[in-house]
């Protein structure tokens, strides 16, 4: 590619200029660097400022944002990557984009309609998936961590002809190259002669190979409504649906990740989640782009390398998905937690102590709030210091029974969305007519997410239904009880699913990881839960284990725990 395009990490500069929304940028993350003061003393003067109602958002689509970021903030640094130590500025960026974007339409110009990615976070991935957006080609986002069928049915879902990947994933692919019948191409960043040797039928290209001379702009003819990304569900309720985003999805998302945290150009955002993810793509990448700001992006999270990173590369903000709270929580304590310049860092739900994990880690944690998934999009901002999620006004929210008859203001139930404008939800489910039309039954997109409003139509999110326990008639909460149990100093994580018991009721079963040299018992766990929950929450089992399996975005595999003997345990 070229190290003329690549600025080292210590080699970054560049003026900071104004965010494209038009906000006046803060220069306090750049005073902390100078100053190495703790970045709680300069939170005071930072608060959110909601756009007046009813404002307009952009109706841009994602290739020609891009294209008006890199002219306004130019050398700026934009993406970091912490394992190459690489930093790419926005005009390389956008060089390399369009390099990709020409050299696609120049090999494949009938076989664009779906492009899959299969990578790590690296150069190459970001820069296709913006090629995309320029080509008018939808990106497949496919899930690294998936195999077997289900891996299969992700990449042929959409037909696609072509696929990007690397020599780490190709020992899963080859598992299920017969069941991949319209893959005609492979573009392979590393690995090149051993996936010629493993796919002799496929044409195997090298990523450089596909980089055009050309490096201008391509004005896509795309609508902002089209579908920019398919990127799928976990699958930890069921099968994985590929969910139908359009760029002005993507759009809507980031615009309303900038005010709600008061970003400027000055911030730099960690994210240690993969791509094919919404978090890194939309809630991380895109918002700081829109404002000039910097992306540091890892191929994984560590718990080790986290604090090492977040100091390294002067990150003001992150976002933590899954169980990264309770790890973060849970760690040892080291100095460099709080020698930061971070300002605040936010996940929904919160199920550490709020105010401990300010003092401890010195940054302004958001409480939660905020709510939003793949499906139905970002769809209520956290506030700072309320526990309710501002609804944002291209949404409708609504409250239902299971009649799907609204429920008064104060009252849990199903919470159901609808957009005030085109585009801002998933557009359905791709190749899955019957699931699109079952979760959009009655005129409303249903979550599948127990929620509550109250009577100033904040949005509290409870729990998801499908984690609900059946107990002895009651339904129980999984989080609820996870909760509660987090709070004993012994233990590191845990994570309640339900089990078989009698009379088609389930008992709850409670799997933990304890910190290092504690001795906690089964009983004495069960006693503290008696102590802090309802008697019919209280785990009837309890599974100590030495790691918790998780999904590439921290979340616990629940599915994986039900099949108890699949993982080493330790005797309780």
């Amino acid at each position: 590619m070229g190290d003329d395009l690549v600025l080292r990490t210590n080699e970054v500069t560049g003026e900071h200029r104004m965010p494209i929304l038009g906000r006046a940028s803060s220069s306090q993350a750049a005073n902390h660097a100078a100053a190495n003061l703790p970045a709680h003393q300069l939170l005071t003067d930072v608060q959110p400022t909601p756009p007046a109602p009813g404002a307009p958002g952009l109706r841009i689509t994602l290739g020609e944002l891009l294209h008006q970021c890199a002219d306004k903030y130019q050398e700026r640094p934009f993406v970091t990557f912490v394992e190459s130590n690489q930093t790419w500025s926005y005009t390389a960026f956008e060089t390399l984009v369009n390099r990709v974007a020409h050299g696609l339409i120049e090999r494949f110009a009938q076989s664009l309609s779906h492009v899959a990615i299969m990578l790590e976070n690296n150069i190459e991935y970001l820069a296709t998936s913006y090629a995309l957006k320029k080509t008018g080609s939808v990106e497949v986002s496919i899930n690294r961590a998936f195999r077997g069928a289900a891996l299969a049915r992700m990449i042929d879902l959409t037909q696609a002809s072509i696929l990007l990947s690397s020599n780490a994933h190709l020992d899963a692919l080859v598992q299920v190259r017969e069941q991949l019948p319209h893959l005609r191409t492979l573009v392979m960043v590393d690995g090149l002669e051993r996936a010629r040797t493993l796919f002799p039928a496929l044409d195997v290209l090298a990523f450089d190979a596909i980089l055009s001379q050309r490096c201008d702009h391509i004005r896509s003819s795309s609508r902002d409504t089209d579908t920019a990304a398919i990127l799928f569900t976990s699958g930890t309720t069921g099968v994985s649906k590929g969910c139908l985003l359009s760029h002005r999805y993507a759009v809507r998302t980031a615009e309303n990740m900038v005010w709600p945290f008061a970003l400027t150009g000055d911030d730099v955002v960690y994210s240690p989640y993969p791509l094919s993810h919404i978090g890194p793509a939309y809630y991380d990448v895109l918002p700081s782009m829109m404002v000039g700001g910097r992306v540091v992006l890892r191929a994984g999270f560590s718990v080790s390398a986290f604090w090492i990173d977040i100091n390294r590369h002067g990150v003001t903000w992150f976002m933590m998905l899954g169980s990264v709270q309770q790890l973060l929580w849970a760690a040892s304590p080291s100095p460099l937690e709080t020698s930061h310049a971070v300002r605040i860092a936010w996940g929904t739900p919160l199920p550490v102590p709020r105010k401990a994990f300010e003092e401890r880690f010195q940054l302004r944690l958001v409480p939660g709030g905020g709510y939003g998934s793949t499906d139905a999009g970002w769809v209520a901002v956290p506030q700072w210091e309320h526990e309710g999620g501002i609804v944002l006004d291209h949404f409708e929210v609504g409250i239902v029974d299971a009649n799907d008859e609204l429920l008064p203001c104060g009252v849990p139930g199903e919470l159901v969305v609808r957009g005030r404008e085109p585009g801002v939800l998933a557009d359905g489910y791709f190749g899955m007519p019957e699931k699109t039309l079952e979760s959009r039954r009655n005129l409303w997109f249903h979550t599948g997410d127990v929620a509550r409003l109250d009577d100033e139509g904040r949005l509290y999110f409870m729990y998801r239904m499908s984690e609900r326990i059946r107990v002895k008639g009651e339904m129980v909460s999984g989080y609820e009880i996870e909760e509660a149990a987090l709070t004993h100093p012994d233990i590191e994580d845990c994570a309640a699913i339900g089990i078989p018991g009698e009379f088609a009721e389930e008992d709850v079963k409670l799997f933990v990881v304890l910190k290092a040299g504690s001795s906690l018992s089964e009983q004495t766990l069960r006693d503290y839960c008696a102590s802090r929950m309802a008697k019919f929450m209280v785990p009837r089992h309890v599974a100590f284990i030495v790691a918790m399996p998780r999904t590439p975005t921290g979340k616990p595999e629940k599915g994986k725990l039900a099949r108890w003997d699949e993982f080493s345990a330790q005797s309780g």
